[in-house]
């Protein structure tokens, strides 16, 4: 009996030792899913912050005579992007662009109707910022290069982050600092142009320590993601270094 007795005391404690845990457990996963809905909803009021900000800097920039920023206000207003869609001051943008730089304007207000889709707005802003580092219709301006990269960024564009990115790896327009240029490459590694870098930097140790297969690495996905026509086995491949580089983040 009393053998019976402490066999059941004790399947009892352990019961209830289970019970206990399970409990603690079931508290700390929902403290864990109450952070993480915290955490985006922080994230998401900070990201409209950053877009109520920067299109009220990119309506400045414009009235002062930027010609893509008036393009991008056009594009804007036309689609309701960040502001109210109004084709009137749409149309008024565009009078103000001119007819001096109507090609301009029509070859980049196309990229945005790929696939006729609607385009995020951070998206022009990593275009501006290439169109000056490149002098593509415009002069080149490594500067204006670094305030729209720094401005696409704001708002995690990929583009912009790896414009960003190369314009600390060179140092023009903002003084040179590879490990930040690393940061910036390694948030933008579907980008061609951060691929091209990461490679260069563990080449050379720039930021990095030198890890020639790594350089390799990067050099690799940079192919494959340069090649105009993907095939099946190309597509393999990059799942593949996708997620070997999901692991380098």
């Amino acid at each position: 009996m009393t053998k019976k007795f402490f066999a059941m005391a004790l399947a009892f404690m352990l019961a209830l030792n289970f019970l206990a845990v399970t409990h603690a457990a079931t508290d700390a996963e929902k403290a864990a899913k109450k952070e993480q809905k915290l955490q985006k909803k922080q994230a998401k009021q900070l990201a409209k912050a950053y877009r109520k900000k920067n299109i009220e800097q990119v309506e400045q920039w414009a009235q002062g005579g930027d010609l893509q920023a008036q393009i991008i206000l056009y594009y804007a207003y036309s689609e309701g992007a960040h502001v109210k869609k109004n084709l009137e001051t749409a149309e008024q943008w565009k009078t103000t662009v001119g007819k001096d730089h109507e090609t301009f304007l029509e070859n980049f207000i196309p990229i945005a109707y790929h696939n006729r889709k609607k385009v995020p707005l951070e998206k022009f802003y990593g275009f501006a910022a290439c169109h000056a580092q490149l002098g593509d219709y415009i002069p080149v301006s490594f500067e204006d290069a670094v305030r729209w990269a720094q401005m696409g960024a704001s708002e995690n564009d990929p583009l912009s982050l790896a414009v960003l990115g190369t314009a600390y790896y060179t140092g023009r327009g903002i003084a040179q600092d590879y490990k930040k240029a690393i940061e910036y490459f390694k948030r933008a590694q579907e980008e061609p142009i951060a691929l091209y870098h990461l490679s260069d930097a563990y080449l050379h140790g720039n930021g990095v320590d030198r890890d020639l297969d790594k350089s390799k690495f990067y050099a690799d996905y940079f192919r494959l993601v340069r090649q105009p026509k993907i095939d099946k086995q190309t597509q393999k491949n990059m799942r593949k270094l996708r997620k070997q580089m999901e692991t380098e983040k």
